[in-house]
């Protein structure tokens, strides 16, 4: 069943119905809860089928990852657990949501879009990931496994980790980072790809061009999409009314983390002008083309003018033509041919026509 399909069970059905919308995984739910403070590390691994226990009793951040987002009774008994509400349930499993964020009354909940690189093929995949940050807890929800965050495990497991001091605002903060940093490596990646088809269309441009440039102008499309609302939502995670999710402390980092936003957005203006430019370049080329040879056969045709015009001439069945009785009058008719020509070729030549 596709993504497509499994999008239209939501068709008809009341807000707050918890639907999957994705592709059909392949993989079981596992769940990480990850509980650490400034002396204490512990990590539990659970399948989808085993009991989970949350030590609601831990002094400290926990952190509950969540890979896989298909299993809906899973994904119900974690909401009754935590208190969330079927609107924020359903936006879970919808894997088709806008990056936002939305304040509940006692937690946030937070979308973004994961890019995952191929680096061989150099397609780009999307995988939501989904956030409810609350006062010492942190649930983060994925499609698919994956080892896209260990470094930030790493980190908190490092001896005398920082991290570890910091609140549980400051690991959401860090995961953040951690999918922004990302974005202007698949950026990175897509700016080099307009430029390896910008320097092909210049030097040897093809019908396939075509082709790549609107692929290219899909693929920027899709990311500006996707990841364009990133400065949206890092704005709200610094307004006034987040300072319960986020202090003063990691106000700053928030600053820091905006302008990457801000540049990651100014980075897809870039890139959709540039793929337009690349659009518009292509048909100059091909324009240019068709005009070389346009010109080269205009050439051709006036050079033959005055040829045929001779040709003509002496071609006509009048009986007294002088240069006809003359013993050398073939060669003189063919010199005179050669000197025009090659006079006219030296004037195309100085005009730089040629």
């Amino acid at each position: 069943m596709t993504d497509s399909s499994n999008r239209k069970k939501k068709v008809g059905l009341p807000p707050g119905s918890i639907v999957y919308t994705g592709e059909n995984p392949k993989h079981k739910i596992s769940i990480e809860v990850f509980s650490y403070n400034d002396s204490v590390i512990k990590k539990e691994n659970y399948g989808e089928d085993e009991e989970i226990d949350f030590d609601t009793s831990f002094r400290g951040v926990t952190w509950v990852s969540v890979d896989g987002i298909h299993n809906i009774p899973l994904l119900k008994k974690i909401g009754e657990h935590f208190d969330l509400d079927n609107l924020v349930l359903e936006d879970l499993a919808n894997s088709t949501q806008r990056a936002k964020v939305e304040e509940r009354e006692e937690y946030l909940f937070i979308v973004m879009k994961l890019l995952k690189l191929n680096l061989i093929s150099k397609e780009i995949g999307y995988e939501q990931v989904s956030f409810i940050l609350g006062e010492d807890c942190l649930l983060t929800f994925q499609e698919s496994p994956g080892d896209f965050f260990d470094g930030i495990r790493t980190r908190i497991e490092a001896h005398n980790s920082k991290m570890r001091k910091k609140s549980v605002g400051y690991l959401a903060y860090t995961i953040i980072d951690t999918i922004v940093d990302n974005y202007f490596i698949v950026l990175d990646e897509v700016e080099m790809e307009i430029d390896r088809l910008e320097a092909k269309v210049i030097n040897d441009s093809d019908k396939e061009d075509l082709q790549n440039i609107m692929t290219l102008k899909q693929k920027v499309t899709t990311l500006k999409r996707t990841i364009g609302p990133i400065r949206e939502l890092i704005a709200k995670l610094q307004s006034k009314g987040m300072t319960e999710y986020f202090n003063e402390d990691i106000k700053i980092y928030l600053t820091d983390l905006f302008d990457h936003g801000t540049i990651v957005c100014d980075t897809l203006d870039i890139l959709n002008s540039r793929v337009t430019e690349l659009i518009q370049l292509y048909h100059s080329t091909i324009s240019n083309g068709m005009n070389e040879v346009m010109k080269i056969l205009a050439i051709i045709s006036t050079i033959f003018m005055p040829l045929s015009f001779l040709a003509s001439l002496y071609g006509m069945n009048f009986k007294y033509m002088p240069e006809l009785e003359w013993k050398e009058g073939y060669y003189a008719v063919l010199a005179l041919m050669f000197v025009l020509v090659l006079g006219m070729l030296t004037y195309f030549k100085r005009k730089k026509w040629l």
